[in-house]
């Protein structure tokens, strides 16, 4: 069972998901998105994205917490793919957002991470050398 605080942080992010991506992607084209890809592909943002995702994999897997993450990471899928067609941005994008959820999950606050979840704030599609945004990510929702 969830606690009110992490109910409501659910909440924001699906409201995000659903209200404020949608404008986020119709802002780029689809070599926009090609060009993305290509430089999250780059070692500074892959390595730092791997790294990060790993973590939090093996922290989920330690703990006992309910994986709430799946189900908002297949509605990011879905709704990316809807608007896009395209697969791999999806997936991507779908990534991110389970990283940050599980990052809430297990409390593993990363510099990085909330650098990547303040570019979806913004309207931006995360790429590139990412500077670390100091905080909790639960203050920045």
């Amino acid at each position: 069972m969830l606690n009110n605080k992490m109910e409501q942080i659910l909440n924001k992010l699906n409201f995000f998901i659903e209200n404020n991506l949608p404008i986020t992607l119709s802002n780029y084209t689809e070599d926009d998105f090609d060009i993305i890809l290509d430089e999250r592909d780059n070692d500074d943002f892959s390595e730092r994205w791997m790294e990060i995702f790993n973590t939090l994999k093996e922290k989920v897997e330690k703990s006992k917490i309910e994986n709430i993450s799946d189900s908002l990471r297949e509605k990011v899928f879905k709704l990316v793919y809807s608007i896009t067609n395209n697969s791999d941005l999806s997936s991507y994008l779908s990534d991110d957002f389970g990283m940050i959820v599980q990052s809430l999950e297990t409390k593993q606050n990363d510099f990085w991470l909330n650098s990547l979840w303040l570019e979806y704030k913004k309207g931006v599609l995360p790429y590139g050398n990412l500077l670390e945004t100091e905080g909790e990510l639960v203050d920045l929702i």
